[in-house]
């Protein structure tokens, strides 16, 4: 069957969500803190921890940018350092 242009927006959408989170999460440790990038565990829960926020706002994962990502992630740590998962695992 052939995808309607809505399921084609929505996968470009979500591709799109995606490729911030990878450019955003490369450059918070790159360039802002000069170190490696964790496991890929914690950048799940990253990801997990985003989508959690964003439906708490009520607010569409495409609509979110490279920045808002990254102004996410100071919230995140501190999430983490209260000695919470964001998946519940």
């Amino acid at each position: 069957r052939c995808m309607t242009a809505d399921e084609e927006g929505w996968i470009e959408g979500m591709a799109d969500f995606y490729l911030s989170i990878d450019d955003a999460w490369s450059r918070i440790f790159a360039m802002i803190l000069g170190t490696r990038q964790p496991n890929d565990k914690v950048k799940e829960e990253f990801i997990f921890f985003i989508k959690e926020r964003l439906s708490d706002a009520g607010m569409r994962l495409t609509a979110l940018s490279e920045d808002d990502t990254m102004s996410l992630f100071p919230e995140f740590l501190e999430y983490l350092a209260d000695g919470k998962e964001a998946s519940g695992s």
